[in-house]
């Protein structure tokens, strides 16, 4: 349950705020040159192109702006010129500016946008975590146990720290998996609770499980502390600390802001919304920008309510609709609106586009998951011989596992294709080898980094040798890259083991210089010093990926990083690789077919988008139906994110389902997802208005209904559902088959050459 919204902090709270002008926006100055502004480019030209509502987006001068961005509105060209016209137009400094987008690669491009517009030097373009990083490098040291040189945990490392952890505390790690007890810390601290700090506060109601999760949770903080590494959740929460304990802090950067803009303001969490009330609070000027019905990433803490409590939160705020759509042809916008308005918690919006009806949204019932892999991939075949090129086709999923059958036909019928998973490349051992090196380069405390470090390239340090350095290190409060300089420690260690610890010590010290160099030139050290490729070649196993090739493309990746950020260095791009989202992975331009989930998708567009596995369970997910605290909340989201979906097609959308499913070597039989009966009829060709099931699936024949021997009232029993009466017979061939009503009342359809359906005896119609 989110925290009480009573701890919001006031926006005027500092002494000498001035007030905000709110509702309508104030009568503008004219526009005076600025030597900000691109050479030959007046400022009303930055008002060129734009529709009537995204001209007073951009031209709102001060006080608290919602703009109400629908899907495929423009929002992106109405922030950057909003920025560009700031500085141009209403004498603002670049450096007065801060806008926050969700991922890399939107704050990549939202710079590229506007500097293409305007000279931005020092304006502050990121993402919440790549701004709290950039802010707690200048003060964390505020906060006692860190240093500026702090490592950045992802997830694979937030649960690498917290097996050993779960197991000293004697709990077995297959009922407690680190995954989970993972995020229910992430939970915890995003309500901003804190870990306890002795026996006492753990509350003696607490339950054997619950004082568990708390006594790991306070073991896991020192650890982190230790090892001088934030978490993701980390990076927010420290920045409210010191701005909860050093107001002068707090106060410097809302002094420097005097704007601060927020994209996708509906997926903020609480936390997010406290900081950036936080950096708004002296100037007053906040403008965010979103769409509840796009609000998707509950599960990760944000809250919807942020958005839809603006106008309250923030009163007199001035709002902006942005309802024409430059991206969908009108029947899709038309279905996907029509799914949405099934939701509560949202804002009435009427998408409308000048691009024409276009063509129906194309709905198949496939018999299982292959004859849907199979479908998706004729369909694309098709696509091709129309004209379209691999790169402007999609196919989105709810959850990974579906992606192998999709795989597999794309691969038979020779379709390239991309998968879109950022965060995998840096989950592959050799990626992880040398990032450990890296980190441990910069931050000799960052434990996890140095004991996989020892072990890469094999050194002969086994989990033995490993348990006496730390053991070790801790008794002495030393970092592990002291302990294993010791020669005392050495003393202790026999054999291969004492030579490993003396080669790693002697390349740690040769590289402690690379510190400060370039991230490429870091990196190409540490892979010389080590000889790992040397190591790759005599470890590589017949039929092994390549990993030499994936070392390859992480130099490329320093390379390229060095020269889009000079001033970064190792510890920016450490800090890079560390927030890199799954979709920032996603290469446009490739001429691939694109894979991804439909999270991943947010943000993007395609020509073509299939959309597969519209079944309940799946679309919406089972956690919404069955574990949600509030199931109508989880189906909201579930709705919003099919809506995601279906409006990132330009042209062309596809919906698919199985009636079977095979997962975790299971079959199971399922059902329409419930959203398909919520898109309009005569949008979609396969379920049109007059159509009756027999038109969607095919005929049942007399002489197929004979050869199956099945008639409609009849009972029939099944191995899993039991005793049940034939409803209707539908489908031909490979699609045939029965509704039966089971005696538990459950009504299911099942496809008959699977169901292995027998006719019970006896039993009358």
């Amino acid at each position: 349950m989110r925290s009480p919204r009573h701890d919001k902090p006031d926006l005027f709270s500092h002494a000498d705020a001035a007030p905000v002008q709110g509702g309508e926006p104030r009568a503008a100055p004219p526009p005076r040159p600025d030597p900000n502004l691109k050479p030959g480019l007046d400022p009303e030209q930055l008002l060129e192109g734009l529709n009537p509502e995204q001209k007073l987006a951009v031209l709102h001068e001060r006080g608290p702006l919602l703009i109400l961005a629908g899907a495929g509105s423009g929002k992106t060209r109405v922030i950057t010129r909003r920025i560009a016209y700031l500085v141009a137009a209403r004498g603002v400094q670049p450096y007065q500016i801060l806008a926050i987008t969700f991922t890399n690669k939107a704050a990549g491009e939202m710079r590229e946008r506007v500097a293409a517009l305007s000279s931005m030097q020092g304006a502050w373009i990121s993402t919440f975590h790549a701004l709290c990083a950039r802010i707690l490098r200048r003060d964390i040291e505020v906060l006692s146990g860190y240093t500026r040189d702090f490592s950045i945990y992802d997830t694979a490392d937030r649960n690498q720290v917290l097996k050993p952890l779960i197991q000293s505390a004697g709990f077995d790690t297959t009922r407690f998996k680190p995954a989970q007890v993972g995020a229910w810390i992430s939970d915890r601290k995003n309500s901003r609770e804190m870990a306890p700090q002795s026996s006492e506060e753990l509350g003696d109601g607490a339950g054997l499980e619950e004082e568990m999760l708390l006594t790991v949770w306070k073991a896991y903080e020192a650890a982190m502390r230790t090892a001088n590494a934030l978490d993701f959740d980390d990076l927010l929460i420290k920045v409210l600390e010191i701005f909860d304990a050093h107001p002068g802090i707090r106060d410097s950067y809302a002094h420097r802001f005097h704007h601060v803009m927020v994209d996708e303001y509906q997926d903020t969490n609480h936390v997010q919304y406290l900081l950036m009330r936080h950096l708004a609070g002296f100037h007053g000027n906040i403008g965010v920008c979103g769409d509840p019905d796009q609000s998707i990433y509950g599960w990760r803490g944000a809250d919807v309510r942020n958005i839809l409590d603006f106008e309250k939160d923030f009163p007199g705020a001035y709002v902006v609709r942005l309802e024409q759509n430059y991206r969908s042809t009108q029947t899709i916008l038309d279905a996907a609106q029509t799914l949405i308005r099934n939701n509560r918690q949202r804002f009435e919006k009427s998408l409308w586009s000048k691009r024409g009806a276009g063509e129906k949204i194309v709905f198949r019932e496939c018999g299982d998951e292959d004859e849907e892999a199979v479908e998706i991939a004729k369909e694309i075949r098709e696509l091709r011989r129309e004209g379209k090129t691999f790169d402007a086709i999609a196919i989105f999923y709810r959850v990974n596992f579906m992606q192998r059958a999709i795989e597999r036909a794309l691969r038979l019928a020779t379709i390239p294709y991309q998968i879109v998973a950022g965060t995998e490349f840096y989950q592959r051992r050799e990626i992880k080898d040398l990032i450990a090196w890296l980190k441990l380069i910069v931050n000799p405390m960052d434990s996890e980094a140095v004991k996989r470090a020892l072990q890469a390239p094999s050194r002969g340090v086994g989990d033995k040798s490993l348990e006496v350095v730390a053991r070790f290190a801790a008794d002495r409060r030393l970092d592990l890259v002291a302990a294993a300089r010791s020669t005392e420690l050495r003393a202790q260690i026999k054999g291969r083991g004492r030579a490993a610890l003396e080669a790693f010590a002697a390349s740690v010290e040769r590289l402690e210089s690379c510190k400060s160099e370039s991230a490429l030139v870091a990196l190409t050290r540490v892979i010389d010093e080590i000889g790992y490729f040397k190591w790759l070649e005599s470890s590589a196993e017949p039929g092994e990926v390549d990993r030499a090739a994936n070392v390859e493309e992480l130099v490329t990746y320093a390379a390229d990083y060095d020269q889009a950020t000079p001033d970064g260095g190792l510890r920016g791009f450490l800090q890079d690789i560390a927030l890199v989202s799954d979709s920032d992975a996603y290469s446009a331009g490739e001429s691939k077919v694109t894979m991804m989930t439909l999270h991943a998708a947010k943000g993007l567009e395609f020509p073509c988008v299939f959309i597969a596995g519209l079944e309940e369970e799946l679309l919406p997910h089972v956690r919404a139906i069955t574990d949600a605290a509030d199931p109508d909340l989880a189906i909201e989201e579930e709705r919003r994110l099919f809506y995601v979906g279906m409006t990132r097609a330009q042209d062309r959308l596809f919906l698919s389902r199985a009636v079977v499913r095979r997962h975790f070597g299971q079959q199971s039989y399922t059902s329409p997802s419930r959203f398909l009966a919520e898109l309009p009829p005569e949008s979609i060709r396969g379920f049109e208005a007059d159509a009756d099931e027999d038109q969607m699936l095919g005929r049942f024949s007399e002489a197929e209904a004979q050869q199956l021997q099945f008639s409609v009232g009849e009972y029939v029993a099944h191995a899993e559902f039991g005793t049940g009466r034939v409803l209707r017979l539908s489908g031909a061939g490979a699609n045939a088959r029965a509704t039966v009503l089971f005696e538990q009342r459950t009504e299911k359809t099942l496809l008959l050459i699977y169901a292995k359906l027998s006719r019970v005896e006896g039993r009358g119609r």
